[in-house]
């Protein structure tokens, strides 16, 4: 390797280790400084013994994540992932292979997965130009609208196909006007069918979509398995998303609830803010056909070993997959209930490291 070419490797992975550092820093400040947040310090040998756990992957060892986590949920466990470890490690070793992030485009997801899990699409929007469901060309968008459609079908939901982040742009459309509206404001969408939730997640919160986010790993023998799965409640009406002011609550193997739930910052939540619905001792509804259907999906994704499955339990308590989401992970979810992201498997993963290291 040249030296100029040499220099500028260098520079990157410095830059994309600062930022990744950073992000997590102004994060964890907030929680720190939070009146809700009541720290437990990690004991001298705790700190050592996480230390030494995670030295093959890193010199460079923040205990933030492993200290908020002792604090949330009054368990110390090594295995408790750096947050900073994944986009630095964990994700270019599982999913080295970028091209696959073409999984992630929700117009392909009834060609590619099959139209039985995902929702209905109605039509796509891609790079400016329209497309059927079937992706045939539509030359007269607003009299496909008026001709194809159908009321019955409304209301309908719009969102970006691809590059979405935290709910952002996702619109709920109830008449054929507002969806010619919409759609000229974005290059790239998918128009989808609004699935009605199942009064067995209403009792959560009936006010939002409430979603499962489903994390699957690929180990090395090539079979799939659920690492830990997490039910997201929107507040006051947000969306469930985390960034838009809901909570979450982690999901045990066995499908029970952990006793309380946690926004953005690892404030606790014993019960849901407006339905008064209590966590502890209550088991999640359906999980083990909500498994069955997750690794389903997974095993037809191609190329990345991490998978985070959005799952939501339709009206006829079918599940649907709403989201395939194999770039963005999010540890906290389970990680704030003690529970280490990577699970069981978390031996496996740091080896993996490694081994690509050396």
């Amino acid at each position: 390797m040249g030296i100029k070419k040499l220099i500028k490797t260098k520079t990157i992975k410095l830059w994309k280790s600062s930022s990744a550092y950073n992000a997590f820093y102004k994060r964890n400040k907030i929680i720190y400084s939070s009146s809700h947040f009541k720290k437990i310090a990690l004991t001298a040998q705790e700190k050592k013994e996480y230390h030494d756990y995670w030295s093959d992957v890193s010199r460079f060892i923040s205990t933030k994540t492993v200290e908020i986590t002792k604090s949330t949920s009054g368990v110390f466990d090594r295995r408790i992932v750096p947050e900073e470890f994944l986009p630095l490690y964990i994700a270019p070793v599982l999913n080295k292979d970028k091209r696959v992030n073409f999984l992630e485009n929700k117009s392909i997801y009834n060609k590619w997965f099959g139209r039985e899990v995902f929702p209905k699409d109605y039509f796509h929007k891609i790079d400016n130009k329209y497309f059927t469901y079937d992706f045939n060309i539509i030359e007269d968008i607003e009299g496909f609208i008026d001709d194809t459609l159908d009321e019955a079908s409304l209301p309908m939901v719009i969102k970006p196909n691809k590059d979405s982040y935290g709910g952002k742009d996702i619109y709920f459309v109830n008449n054929k006007s507002e969806i010619k509206t919409i759609i000229n404001q974005h290059s790239d969408l998918v128009v989808q069918e609004k699935l009605d939730q199942s009064e067995l997640i209403n009792v959560f919160n009936d006010e939002s979509v409430n979603t499962v986010r489903v994390c699957i790993y690929k180990d090395n023998a090539g079979s799939y398995h659920i690492i830990n799965t997490n039910i997201r409640m929107g507040v006051n009406g947000s969306l469930d998303n985390l960034s838009d002011g809901g909570i979450v609550c982690n999901i045990k193997p066995d499908g029970m609830l952990n006793d309380y739930a946690n926004d953005r910052y690892a404030k606790k939540f014993f019960e849901h803010p407006n339905s008064s619905f209590v966590f502890k001792g209550k088991k999640f509804p359906l999980y083990n056909d909500m498994v069955d259907a997750s690794l389903k999906v997974a095993n037809d994704v191609i190329g990345a070993r991490l998978i985070s499955l959005d799952m939501a339990l339709d009206s006829t308590n079918r599940w649907r997959c709403i989201e395939v989401n194999l770039g963005g992970q999010t540890m906290l979810f389970a990680q704030f209930a003690g529970e280490p992201f990577l699970g069981k498997h978390t031996d496996e993963v740091i080896n993996l490291i490694t081994c690509a290291k050396s």
